[in-house]
């Protein structure tokens, strides 16, 4: 399946990022296209006695983010954006909860390997921030396939020792109501209000589009 974001290229200038890309370095590929030539890196290792393997693509099929493929015998989940979360279960019955918790362990066990290369990325496109005193909000667009659209909302809450608990949650739909909670101690319903709160402040300062039933970042 092909991961894309929205094609508008202007992104919010105060966007002030606060997550890492992460690159898997074990080994690389390349391999050649008509149109630019794909870096892939991977990694196979052993959870609770199943094996799995992690594909990491400096440039996903339409995409200028890099991705990761975490890859069983039965599913496959992608973390679209190397921001050490799973987005999406594109195939099997596995939950989002299930393949992050074996997503993680592969991360950790990379880092005690000093097999993980951190980068941190300067600014994101497709992304609407609202920063406020000891908290973020941000709403980032994605397009998966031709027609599927969806939207995450992050949220960050930052604490005086310098570390942030951070809330993540799908609008599966693009249609501005919360789908599921990926991860975090914030409610979906306390997240919803919010989500609305950030979707409204959006479309004033014309960095969100609100037209035929869909929400999405410009």
């Amino acid at each position: 399946m092909k991961y894309k974001s929205f094609s508008d290229r202007h992104c919010n200038k105060l966007m002030k990022p606060f997550f890492s890309i992460i690159f898997i370095l074990l080994f690389s590929l390349s391999c050649s296209s008509s149109e630019q030539n794909l870096q892939v890196s991977g990694f196979r290792f052993t959870y609770d006695g199943n094996k799995y393997f992690i594909r990491s693509i400096n440039n996903c099929p339409d995409n200028t983010q890099s991705c990761n493929y975490l890859i069983a015998q039965n599913f496959k989940a992608v973390d679209l954006n190397q921001d050490r979360v799973i987005d999406k279960i594109i195939r099997g019955d596995v939950t989002i909860h299930e393949a992050q918790k074996i997503y993680s362990y592969a991360l950790n066990l990379l880092e005690k390997q000093n097999k993980l290369s951190v980068m941190n990325k300067e600014d994101e496109k497709f992304q609407y921030t609202i920063t406020r005193p000891y908290i973020v909000f941000q709403i980032t667009s994605f397009q998966t396939g031709k027609d599927n659209l969806f939207n995450q909302f992050r949220i960050v809450q930052k604490r005086g020792d310098s570390k942030q608990d951070i809330s993540l949650f799908n609008d599966l739909k693009a249609d501005g109501n919360l789908d599921e909670r990926l991860k975090g101690n914030f409610s979906i319903d306390n997240a919803q209000k919010y989500y609305k709160e950030t979707i409204d402040e959006g479309v004033r300062a014309n960095r969100i589009i609100a037209a035929d039933s869909l929400i999405r970042v410009k």
